[in-house]
């Protein structure tokens, strides 16, 4: 009794130093966020091993094991938590949301993309305009058929105007048609509102270095790679290296 007791305090304290280290992180203290991160992994994988199955600690392990981009082990864990069942509605969701962003880290954004939808027909929430948001313009790439993903970008923005994802996505979207200057606006107005958001730093970054401002594409570019690479981050930090050394190496 006492065991297990013991084992389910490791998912609270797991889940208490996750929920620390996304603090830290939000406050610009990466390192130290990401040590927490990394403490709370290990407390998981106790908690996991020790046998308890709370489905909600298993979610928020599955989020934190994206974040490090370990997927095929977040997917299991997300399918797992659903099987187990006992979730309330909005937990439910949050899963489904979950199991979304899963789905296109693993490649699949037709499932991604169909699992948003449903998450979102019984309320919208501005991560659901965000992720489908993406999700369209990243569709809209493959097809070339941007109508869907601008129709449903603008929507969000009457949703809300001031969120920073939903004002990148209208940056990459008109990025992705080749309205750069239209882009840039919207890359600008998203940095006012969240100036640590990677992939708008990208994004001026890569748009200022077009233009020959290298000087202000490198400022850019320094700050993007120190930022936070969640797991809902749009870019890479690889693809933020490599526009770095581009950028460097245009100006020997």
């Amino acid at each position: 009794m006492f065991e297990k007791l013991a084992d389910r305090f490791i998912g609270r304290k797991a889940y208490t130093l996750h929920v620390g280290g996304n603090q830290l992180i939000d406050k610009g203290e990466i390192e130290k966020g990401k040590e927490k991160h990394l403490k709370a992994l290990e407390l998981y994988q106790k908690y996991y091993d020790a046998g308890q199955r709370d489905p909600n600690i298993l979610m928020a392990y599955a989020v934190l094991l994206m974040r490090f981009d370990r997927n095929e082990q977040a997917r299991d864990l997300l399918l797992l938590s659903e099987k187990l069942g006992g979730m309330d509605q909005k937990a439910k969701k949050q899963l489904r949301i979950n199991f979304a962003i899963c789905q296109w880290k693993l490649g699949d954004l037709d499932k991604a993309i169909e699992n948003l939808e449903i998450a979102g027909s019984n309320g919208m929430t501005s991560m659901i305009y965000t992720a489908l948001g993406f999700f369209y313009i990243e569709k809209g790439k493959q097809t070339g058929d941007f109508s869907k993903a601008e129709e449903f970008n603008i929507s969000a923005l009457e949703y809300d105007e001031e969120d920073a994802g939903i004002l990148d996505n209208l940056g990459q979207l008109y990025y992705a048609e080749g309205n750069t200057e239209k882009a840039y606006e919207y890359f600008t107005k998203a940095f006012n509102s969240k100036p640590s958001q990677v992939a708008t730093l990208y994004y001026i970054s890569k748009i200022n270095f077009e233009k020959g401002n290298n000087e202000k594409a490198l400022a850019f570019i320094n700050e993007c790679v120190k930022g936070n690479f969640s797991a809902l981050a749009t870019i890479t930090l690889s693809q933020a290296e490599e526009l770095r050394t581009k950028i460097l190496e245009s100006q020997r």
